[in-house]
């Protein structure tokens, strides 16, 4: 079994650096006439990546990286001292730092009492939670950890609810559910705005760029939620199609991409993952 948690944190890191080459690029157009290699991985085009390299994440990668690496030394998560570390690691970083880490760089030095979340409304966080799974015997605790985990970055109402959703769907599906059986099952446990979101993402049958562009492409909650339900339906059984056709949509692609590879992982195992994607990833796990 931990092997199988190992993979699907491998997973979203892959997921996470194929997507760089066109992370944060908006047209559709400007990334299809890129000279982007489709059968592997890509330095980034755009200027929020700076000094980053074929292979590397992007932040959220890096703080995926942060989280794996405190619970391999620790044994187990505290939310205190995660955040601690969290910070230091954050004060000495050099890649991209998003509003909601720099809002809680902030509380945290104003000496905010945890959690000290910003009120971001972006999915990022969530797909950061696939550490967690190896400090969690059943699906209640797992639920807390993840819980504790995002509010001390995104203490938003929304993405708290999409986080329980998603860790739920993730540990169902890794006790052997159907992914899709799964979604519609879960969702009936939430509000009705999360129920619309999960009808949204399932009954889309447009293709993959106007579906996303529809829902909106970038990293706020309502959009990439509904099109990561929608990249789950369309391309359950054609992984590296899906990536690409992900990254093609534009927008924040790896928030999808790393959310959708962690639930194909549990479900299909990592066999599916491209191996020339894997050789070319600089970080080894």
């Amino acid at each position: 079994m931990k092997n199988k948690l190992k993979d699907i944190v491998l997973g979203s890191l892959l997921a996470d650096t194929f997507t760089l080459g066109a992370h944060w690029i908006y047209s559709p157009s400007e990334i299809e006439n890129a000279k982007l290699d489709w059968k592997g991985l890509n330095k980034p085009l755009a200027k929020w990546h700076e000094g980053k390299n074929k292979g590397d994440f992007t932040h959220y990668g890096d703080q995926v990286v942060c989280l794996y690496e405190y619970i391999k030394d620790e044994k187990s998560f505290d939310i205190k001292k995660y955040m601690h570390r969290w910070q230091i690691f954050m004060q000495s970083y050099t890649g991209y730092i998003d509003g909601a880490s720099s809002d809680t760089l902030k509380n945290l030095q104003n000496n905010k009492i945890i959690p000290s979340g910003s009120n971001s409304h972006d999915l990022s966080v969530v797909a950061r939670i696939a550490p967690l799974l190896f400090l969690s015997a059943n699906e209640k605790t797992f639920l807390k950890n993840v819980h504790s985990f995002v509010a001390a970055t995104h203490n938003n109402e929304e993405v708290l609810e999409a986080a329980s959703f998603f860790a739920s769907l993730l540990w169902k599906i890794k006790e052997g559910n159907s992914i899709i059986h799964s979604i519609e099952d879960i969702s009936k446990e939430y509000s009705k705005r999360l129920q619309g979101y999960v009808q949204e993402g399932l009954n889309n049958s447009n293709n993959t760029i106007d579906a996303i562009n529809e829902f909106g492409s970038a990293c706020a909650t309502d959009g990439a939620f509904q099109s990561t339900i929608y990249l789950l339906k369309k391309y359950d059984n054609d992984f590296e199609n899906l990536m690409i056709q992900n990254v093609k949509a534009g927008g924040d692609s790896s928030v999808r991409a790393m959310i959708f590879t962690m639930m194909l992982i549990a479900s299909k195992g990592i066999d599916i993952l491209p191996k020339t994607w894997l050789t070319q990833m600089n970080y080894k796990i």
